[in-house]
């Protein structure tokens, strides 16, 4: 029996006590919700994308390219996902792409890393972005992330390539200091290969019916802090282009 962690209007609650980056800003010194409230985002209808042009223009601007994850930053050799393709999670806990389901306009996938060198490994990211027809659907996928890492505590990226050890953290908006997105959700584990095991991080948020994510697999040499900062930093960026192509004009 599948267990879904699902609210309406919002996924929250964790399959962990791993504290989300909101969190760790809260705690750090940033306002909490009940210091200071930023208004909430409230798309345009006329603005949100109904048709499949529309939703793959929208991912086509969200999702980041390589040199917007910083310096160093090159395509992957395989550099984006199969077009109307997304990635399922199939009932053997293996990752593999998927035709778009119903209740999906678009999606798209830029895969990007940073090579090593001085004796440092290769650092692998993700970006993704996805189109829903509404945003009940856009929320459910949320909470199928949640649900998956209960489900799948070791996951196959490809052969060769697994994470185990999975943990997640649903943060709604207003919820310790999270004020950029409707929902998000944090995941954390480890990443394994031949080379060795690494840290992993995924993070997706929704704003509207359009839900955003990144990952970032560690490498060797990198700190924890390190990997964070590129989750930190990406993610408030995809929201503001989805803010600035789906919120009202003028």
């Amino acid at each position: 029996m599948t267990v879904l962690i699902s609210v309406l209007g919002g996924c929250s609650g964790a399959a962990s006590g791993e504290a989300s980056p909101s969190a760790e800003r809260s705690a750090s010194g940033a306002a909490s919700p009940a210091q200071e409230t930023a208004p909430r985002f409230t798309p345009d209808p006329g603005r949100v994308p109904r048709t499949t042009g529309q939703a793959e223009s929208l991912v086509d601007h969200t999702v980041l390219r390589p040199a917007d994850w910083g310096p160093g930053f090159v395509a992957q050799p395989v550099a984006e996902s199969a077009p109307r393709t997304v990635a399922e999670l199939d009932e053997r806990c293996r990752w593999q792409r998927e035709s778009l389901p119903p209740g999906v306009l678009a999606s798209l996938s830029r895969y990007a890393e940073l090579p090593g060198r001085d004796g440092k490994g290769t650092v692998r990211v993700t970006a993704v972005a996805t189109v829903h027809t509404s945003e009940l659907d856009a929320d459910e996928q949320l909470s199928v992330t949640l649900e998956e890492v209960l489900r799948c505590r070791k996951q196959e990226i490809r052969a060769g390539e697994h994470l185990e050890g999975l943990t997640s953290t649903g943060t709604p908006f207003g919820a310790r200091g999270q004020q950029w997105a409707d929902d998000s959700v944090y995941e954390r584990g480890v990443y394994v290969t031949a080379e060795g095991t690494h840290t992993y991080t995924w993070s997706v948020a929704r704003v509207g019916s359009v839900t955003f994510g990144v990952s970032v697999k560690g490498a060797r040499g990198y700190s924890d802090a390190e990997l964070q900062h590129w989750i930190t930093e990406s993610l408030p960026v995809m929201a503001e282009r989805v803010r600035q192509r789906t919120g009202r004009e003028g």
